[in-house]
């Protein structure tokens, strides 16, 4: 009877964190393996047409990429897809509530990986383990840059990668910034305030809209001061290190070298910031930027380059760079009418060939032979987002992740808008994180 009714309690907990996190965030080949598809085969005569639905989010990252896999797969193996599409606003909440009241309308669903734990806790999901033991033996697991595990389970299979990236103007900086403190430097170059043939408004700027994006955008940073968030039961998110990039943080707005109304800029609002030259960096932000770039009518399109995000020097002299990276994953409803047919499903979509489909549809697939393939262009992208996942870190995937992302977000705020000391505001949220966490292990 706990177990159950702590399940209840993990599930009410969703609910009501998502309908939050949702009111403050705007946001933002060859046939795969055959072995497992049964040959094509649809039902036969007088049998029950095979079919699957998936739940998805409207969207080129989301149902558009698996609209399009879809296809492909019906075409191989005779099974329907059918989708059920919601816009962004309240997806999460929705596909959340479906979850937990045990609905069995849709068999897959697509999620941001940072949900998933707490679905998984909630015994909403239906862990892969049994059904990837079927996979072809050609879908080679150490070719995919991650998995998805909670509980020593597989509760979500990744398809589609977003990876925090360094934007900046090449035509003014052509040695750009390695560390954290460099990119302060170079930021008060290009403020007008600071310099007043600066063609640039600000140095700076990045996501710190409070919500979905605000603190994993200081996680890249805060990481490479070498602060924990989690790690073996305890949180370092008032030590050293994240008081030293909430300063930055703070330093920055205080001295104008990012747009004041930072605070309350998402992923668009920076992307504009780039395309116009109102600013002449942004870091952290997200890979998907340097695809719109290149296809906008930004007179600076071609001037705009990547990099790694910067990081902080070590004492071997070596930079310590944290990108955060995270996915659109599949997760299977644990009463989906249709499990097997949807696992197989899964496999088509992030095998290697349903990888190389993503890329060509315009995805950003997880697979290192992919990423690496010399025909996919430009080079530059790739390369950057290949130098990028060998250090780059995702966040634990724990049940309380709501409340921890409340937490932060709550802090951040405070330290962008000036309210609180970064010290005064990082160490209570350690304070009540580190409870959380503790009343979590009960």
């Amino acid at each position: 009877m706990k177990n159950v009714m702590g399940k209840k309690t993990t599930a009410l907990l969703l609910v009501t964190m998502l309908a939050f996190l949702s009111a403050c965030s705007s946001e933002t080949g060859k046939p795969a393996d055959k072995g497992n598809t049964d040959g094509g085969k649809a039902a036969g005569e007088g049998q029950k047409p095979r079919e699957i639905t998936i739940f998805t989010r409207t969207g080129p990252d989301t149902s558009d990429y698996v609209k399009e896999q879809a296809k492909e797969f019906t075409k191989l193996t005779g099974v329907k897809v059918n989708f059920t599409e919601q816009g962004a606003s309240n997806y999460f909440t929705n596909l959340t509530n479906q979850l937990v009241g045990g609905t069995d309308t849709f068999d897959l669903a697509t999620t941001n990986n940072t949900y998933v734990a707490p679905l998984a806790e909630a015994g909403a999901i239906e862990p892969f383990d049994e059904y990837m033991k079927k996979f072809d033996p050609n879908y080679d697991w150490k070719d995919v840059a991650f998995q998805y595990k909670y509980k020593d389970k597989t509760i979500a299979m990744p398809y589609n990668l977003s990876i925090h990236m360094f934007y900046y103007r090449s035509d003014l900086i052509p040695n750009p910034p390695q560390t954290w403190d460099e990119f302060v430097e170079e930021s008060k170059k290009w403020t007008k305030s600071k310099n007043p043939n600066s063609p640039t408004q600000f140095g700076a700027s990045w996501t710190a809209l409070s919500g979905s994006e605000q603190p994993k955008v200081f996680y890249s940073m805060m990481w490479s001061y070498g602060a924990e968030l989690v790690k073996d039961g305890k949180t370092g998110i008032g030590s050293e290190g994240a008081i030293k990039a909430g300063e930055i943080w703070q330093s920055m707005m205080k001295d104008g070298l990012v747009p004041k109304d930072t605070p309350n800029w998402g992923y668009s609002n920076v992307f504009d910031a780039l395309k116009t030259g109102t600013i002449a960096m942004a870091a952290p932000m997200w890979s998907a930027a340097y695809t719109e770039i290149k296809k906008s009518d930004s007179p600076f399109k071609d001037k705009i380059k990547i990099g790694v995000v910067p990081g902080v020097k070590q004492a071997d002299g070596k930079i310590l760079r944290t990108p955060l990276y995270h996915s659109w994953s599949l997760i299977m409803n644990k009463n989906a009418k249709n499990k097997d047919d949807s696992a197989k499903f899964v496999e088509f979509m992030t095998s290697k060939e349903g990888a190389m489909r993503q890329a060509k549809l315009g995805g950003l697939p997880i697979r290192y032979s992919v990423l690496n393939d010399a025909s996919l262009q430009p080079r530059e992208f790739y390369d950057v987002v290949m130098e990028s996942l060998k250090v780059g870190r995702d966040e634990p995937l724990v049940p309380y992740y709501l409340k921890q992302h409340d937490l932060m977000n709550t802090a951040l705020s405070g330290i962008m808008t000036g309210t609180v000391k970064p010290d005064v505001a990082l160490k209570g949220a350690e304070k009540e994180l580190q409870a959380i966490i503790d009343s979590s292990k009960k």
